[in-house]
């Protein structure tokens, strides 16, 4: 049972695709690497679009325009050790430089082929999401549901 002092953590993150590339960070704790939309913790007072702005730029170095809400996921372990609240929208990119920046689990910021996007470790598992994304557009938000490795 979870403690009740626990808080959920809200996440934002930006599925930024450029061609047939996306935008993806990748992290290292506890000796594991994978990959991540580029995103982050909202912070007490900030908005979703603040927030999201925000952690690119702290990522990515990237300035970006948050178009819209794509899909709400949640990552809950079965031992309930934490909750994370993962809202992902889409975004473009005003900018075209990326500068990663330092962070104690982010490795690097970097484009990346959609055609490989099934062969990696990526955190919430979107995948399949992205693919009918990038191939068909926007078809509405959705709640994912629980969703953890």
């Amino acid at each position: 049972m979870p403690d009740e002092n626990q808080c959920t953590r809200i996440r934002v993150a930006a599925l930024i695709l450029k061609g047939d590339t996306i935008l993806l960070a990748e992290h290292e704790k506890g000796g594991r690497r994978y990959w991540l939309l580029p995103g982050g913790g909202v912070e007490y007072g900030e908005s979703i679009e603040e927030a999201l702005k925000r952690e690119l730029i702290e990522e990515a170095g990237l300035d970006i325009e948050v178009d819209q809400l794509l899909w709400i996921v949640d990552s809950i372990p079965e031992d309930h050790h934490r909750h994370v609240l993962n809202l992902i929208l889409s975004a473009h990119p005003i900018s075209d430089t990326l500068k990663p920046g330092s962070d104690r689990v982010l490795r690097t910021v970097a484009w990346h082929p959609l055609e490989g996007l099934m062969d990696m470790e990526i955190f919430p598992d979107t995948r399949q999401e992205i693919l009918q994304f990038a191939q068909n557009g926007w078809r509405g938000s959705g709640i994912l549901g629980k969703r953890w490795k």
